[in-house]
């Protein structure tokens, strides 16, 4: 989740739309960046059935809300506070406000409560602390949600997440894990590492090499320990960082091909078939689950250098832009999350070029996905 407060910022929409996320069509599956109708937007946040956007007249969220699908309706906080950083789960919507607190609005009954104190509760202070530690960030993950403090602690609501001392300053939520970002460049995993339900697979997105799960203790992932991070991202069972040098590393579950690269002994062959319509590109790979439980940079298909300027994981793909204003996706593209036809594109292990649509010209600042869906900020 990233800020934006650049004037007249445009919002771009492709991906699973069967809930009228993108209010402007009642297309189930918009497989081409499409305008979403708000003007001066500043935040997004993305669930499965809904979106919210941020905006300089307030919070508006659209999909699938009170029981109905197709709304966009405009949120105003108890006592007329203003909205400071939002997110969102298919289940409700938290938001920040300038006095550090943290208020929770319900998608299914439109009611709202403000989460009190939680920052106090088993932690460690030090004798000078006064206790006071507002909430400057939230993250909405599909099981839990992470909320970071003024003083960089990290919260699964409403219990703090223990790791070693260092402020954090950033974190990210993906259906059963999250990552830590602090402000030495350092990232730690917490949450779940091996899947144990109906399917009994292990998914390996906590990066740390095995498959065990870390909920006692956020551990640092020591494959990164060397580089300086400024930005993660969390999909459904994979991640993502940017390094100092502008380089993507991604790691975890890869059944789609969202980690940009093939691993194991999965292998992926992409081939042009020649039929009396238009050809189409299909992917054949093994039944194997193949993950990649340490972080690997992503190989880019591109001659020059590439300078990645920020990340967005979603269920199972992953969307980058370059700092030459350019996106790129790969993995799943059931609902053309990744901007182009599920027919011809079913899903892509290679990190390939998304095209703006014609007419839509402008500067690409800043990338959002939820779990079927990507959005796109455009100045």
């Amino acid at each position: 989740m990233h800020r934006h407060d650049e004037v007249n910022m445009k919002l771009l929409y492709c991906g699973y739309n069967g809930f009228g996320q993108c209010p402007t069509t009642r297309a189930s599956t918009l497989p081409q960046l499409t305008e979403f109708p708000v003007t001066g937007v500043k935040e997004v946040s993305l669930a499965w059935s809904c979106m919210v956007v941020l905006t300089d007249s307030g919070v508006r969220v659209s999909g699938f809300v009170g029981g109905e699908p197709h709304q966009l309706k405009q949120l105003t906080l108890p006592d007329a506070q203003q909205p400071q950083q939002l997110s969102c789960s298919q289940r409700h919507v938290l938001v920040t406000v300038p006095s550090g607190d943290c208020w929770k609005f319900c998608i299914k009954n439109s009611s709202w409560r403000r989460l009190d104190h939680f920052t106090r509760v088993e932690r460690e202070l030090k004798h000078e602390d006064s206790g006071a530690d507002p909430i400057v960030r939230v993250c909405c993950g599909s099981t839990f949600d992470v909320a970071l403090s003024e003083s960089g602690r990290a919260f699964v609501l409403p219990s703090p997440i223990y790791h070693p001392g260092v402020r954090v300053t950033q974190v990210a939520c993906g259906n059963e894990h999250c990552l830590l970002l602090t402000e030495t460049g350092q990232v730690f995993s917490w949450g779940i590492g091996r899947y144990e339900g109906l399917c009994c697979f292990s998914r390996g997105q906590l990066g740390h090499g095995g498959l065990e799960n870390e909920q006692e203790i956020a551990r640092q992932v020591d494959s990164l320990a060397g580089l300086h991070v400024m930005l993660v991202a969390a999909g459904g069972w994979h991640s993502s960082a940017v390094t100092e040098c502008s380089d993507l590393y991604t790691w975890g579950w890869n059944q789609s091909g969202q980690l940009g690269f093939c691993t194991g002994k999965n292998t992926v062959r992409a081939k042009q078939e020649q039929t009396a319509g238009p050809k189409k590109l299909k992917t054949e790979y093994t039944d194997d689950v193949t993950i990649l439980s340490t972080p690997l940079p992503v190989i880019w298909p591109l001659e020059q250098e590439v300078n990645v300027k920020d990340v967005g994981c979603g269920s199972r793909h992953t969307i980058a832009l370059l700092d030459d204003g350019t996106v790129w996706g790969c993995g799943w593209n059931a609902y053309g999350q990744l901007g182009m036809s599920p027919e011809r594109v079913p899903s892509t292990w290679k990190i390939t070029r998304i095209e703006l649509p014609d007419g839509n010209s402008g500067v690409v600042t800043g990338i959002e996905c939820g779990a079927w869906s990507t959005v796109v900020f455009l100045a």
